[in-house]
């Protein structure tokens, strides 16, 4: 594992410095359990490694009036155990609890998992049902992104030369929101997910949904939201016919691969399965049922 030199800058305007300065010759480093990995393996040879770590603003958790602000550095670990994540902003604390073992999630940060651009990341369905934005800050200043349009294929994303992730704004959301977030794999939560689901559904005081929004990890190039499923959903009142269709045209929706951990077909199957127990979680929580 070689490179040429190695920063820690204490501001987030150095760090935007030297990722523009040294272009596709950097790599960032959060936590490293993705990009250590790889340098070891040698699929990424950075002539620079850039650290994070000392830029302290990127670690809080914190509300503000129109929501709330997540630190690109925050650990996952702080994440799941975070008091300041209650109601449907709980999915979050969810899915940071899922990813990958103890060891891992105590140095494993929201950012990366998000920057790493994997299908099967844990926290990105559940922050992604939440109307997350993106906080992004480069050479041109400040910009947002919808978490949704932040990912354009495997290990890729928006992000331009220089730029640097910040954090994520989450909108508030009301008690008649409730979200769910499950992962599927053999061994549990140390490997990676085989699929993932996210699901909010907010309900009126009749319990017809108002709102729905689902999200499908690790079965395309990219997390998949349901725009077809959500309109299926919106207006109706929950019952188990109608989560069965919306778990069947969540199948068809989705275009998985076969890989080392699963099939194409039984990655579709799975779907099926677990949008019915997250669409069931996430109307049970908004109804209070």
């Amino acid at each position: 594992m070689k490179f040429d030199y190695y920063f820690e800058p204490s501001s987030l305007d150095e760090c935007v410095h030297l990722m523009n300065e040294y272009g596709p010759d950097a790599r960032l480093l959060a936590g490293g359990t993705d990009l250590v990995v790889k340098m070891r393996n040698r699929l990424v040879k950075p002539k620079a490694v850039v650290s994070l770590n000392q830029v302290k603003e990127l670690s809080r958790i914190h509300t503000v009036d129109d929501g709330l602000k997540l630190g690109a550095m925050v650990r996952l670990m702080d994440i799941s155990k975070s008091d300041i994540l209650t109601g449907a902003w709980e999915v979050v604390k969810n899915g940071a609890g899922h990813v990958s073992s103890m060891q891992v999630r105590n140095i494993g940060t929201i950012g990366g998992n998000s920057c790493n651009a994997s299908p099967s990341a844990d926290t990105v369905p559940c922050i992604m049902v939440l109307y997350a934005l993106v906080n992004i800050r480069g050479p041109k200043g400040d910009r947002d992104v919808l978490l949704e349009k932040f990912f354009t294929g495997p290990g890729k994303t928006v992000l331009e030369r220089g730029e640097v992730v910040v954090g994520f704004t989450i909108p508030n959301f009301g008690k008649e929101n409730g979200t769910a977030y499950k992962k599927y794999a053999i061994r549990g939560d140390t490997d990676i997910a085989i699929v993932g689901v996210g699901a909010r559904l907010r309900v009126d005081s009749h319990g017809s949904v108002t709102e729905a929004r689902l999200v499908l990890g690790a079965v395309a190039p990219v997390p998949l939201r349901v725009p077809d499923v959500e309109s299926m959903l919106t207006g109706n009142k929950l019952d188990d016919e109608l989560i069965a269709k919306a778990a069947v045209a969540a199948g068809e929706a989705c275009n998985p691969i076969s890989d080392a951990r699963a099939t194409a077909g039984y990655r579709r199957e799975m779907i099926r399965v677990w949008v019915k127990h997250v669409l069931g979680e996430a109307y049970a929580k908004a109804t209070g049922k």
